[in-house]
């Protein structure tokens, strides 16, 4: 498992505050920047174009924060960052592609204002005229794959990336880079510790008769709810991403759509232990309680109930759960049943264990989704 992570949590969240921390600079250290984002990667041709976008970014972006806090415009260069991280020799229209992948969703007239707005886009034309012609229709055309329209389900947009993925892999390289970002965003809310292994404190529930338990004087940080609706919908996103690419036969597509295929079942693991052992601190608490909910997923896990995950008839608590919590297109409706689900500790730590459970099938099944 741990040859498929692209970069650790930990290594991530240094990556986030050094390029935060050039961000802050008084006046911006450009070539430092991009020696932070390429990392291991070669440098592309036209490498001045990326410092131009940059400076689009920090523009259209301005002191906007994402929603669990970090400033917003760290999402695209992070996603740049984690795509030269999972492939040798990005081009340039890799890069371009992923630090624009969200330039029509996010930065928008009624966020800047006119003027600024007026600024934005003639800088934007204006480095749209340096970059070859081709390049710059390929670009536009990915731009608009990238972006889900108002209307448009969570389905429907991966099904239309799906559907051009073949023809453009990069497509589907930015998106699942995008896609490991927000999974690894979330750890902006969690403690710097890892004093406990969920693997080892799992073993010792079910196997030793003392056990160690988790202390909340050692391990608590619990999530506000906002913050933990936001965990639950990264990992239902990523469960659907991941089953849709399996379904489409994509996986396997090319060596960086598996590494970064892998990283996002590795860092969607990690989240979910950690949910499991805060709660183990927490709120679920009894050691005895800690057995049952384990065994109950181990029973459900095995009698094929992660392979069932979409269907109700079974009857049990778990089946049902996507369809229940999940696929209605009502977006409010939906934080409203992920706010009811964060709310019920039990069932959130079994839903947490059977997330690894799904992402480790993943990892270790080639034909699972």
């Amino acid at each position: 498992m741990e040859k498929r992570e692209i970069l650790s949590t930990e290594a991530f969240l240094a990556l986030s505050a050094e390029i935060h921390y050039q961000l802050a600079a008084k006046r911006l250290n450009r070539p430092a920047l991009l020696a932070l984002i390429l990392g291991p990667a070669r440098a592309p041709a036209q490498i001045d174009l990326l410092s131009s976008v940059v400076d689009l970014l920090n523009l259209g972006y301005e002191k906007r924060r994402r929603r669990l806090g970090p400033a917003a415009v760290l999402h695209p260069l992070r996603t740049a960052a984690l795509l030269a991280r999972s492939m040798p020799e990005p081009s340039i229209l890799d890069f371009l592609g992923a630090l624009l992948h969200d330039k029509d969703e996010d930065i928008v007239e009624s966020h800047l204002g006119p003027e600024q707005w007026s600024r934005f886009d003639r800088d934007y034309q204006a480095l749209l005229e340096r970059i070859d012609p081709d390049h710059r229709w390929y670009l536009e055309e990915r731009i608009s794959l990238l972006t889900r329209r108002e209307a448009q389900t969570y389905n429907a947009y991966l099904g239309g990336i799906l559907d051009h993925a073949r023809a453009m892999p990069d497509l589907l390289h930015v998106k699942l880079a995008d896609r490991l970002d927000n999974t690894f965003d979330v750890n902006v809310a969690r403690p710097g510790v890892n004093q406990y292994n969920f693997f080892r404190t799992v073993f010792e529930l079910l196997f030793v008769p003392v056990q160690c338990t988790v202390s909340t004087e050692d391990y608590h940080f619990l999530p506000d709810e906002p913050e933990g609706v936001q965990i639950l919908s990264n990992l239902f996103k990523n469960a659907v991403f991941l089953s849709l690419l399996r379904q489409a036969g994509l996986a396997t597509l090319d060596a960086t759509t598996e590494r970064l295929a892998g990283a996002l079942s590795v860092a969607s693991i990690r989240v979910s232990q950690w949910i499991a052992l805060e709660i183990f601190a927490s709120r679920v608490t009894d050691p005895e309680l800690q057995q049952s909910l384990l065994r109950e997923v181990m029973t459900y896990s095995r009698d094929g109930g992660l392979s069932a995950v979409t269907r109700k008839q079974r009857g049990g608590e778990l089946d049902g759960m996507f369809l229940d919590r999940y696929s209605t297109e009502d977006s409010v409706l939906r934080k409203k049943q992920f706010a009811a689900l964060y709310q019920d500790k039990e069932l959130l730590a079994k839903m947490a264990v059977v997330f690894i459970a799904i992402f480790s099938c993943f990892l270790n099944d080639p034909g699972f989704y």
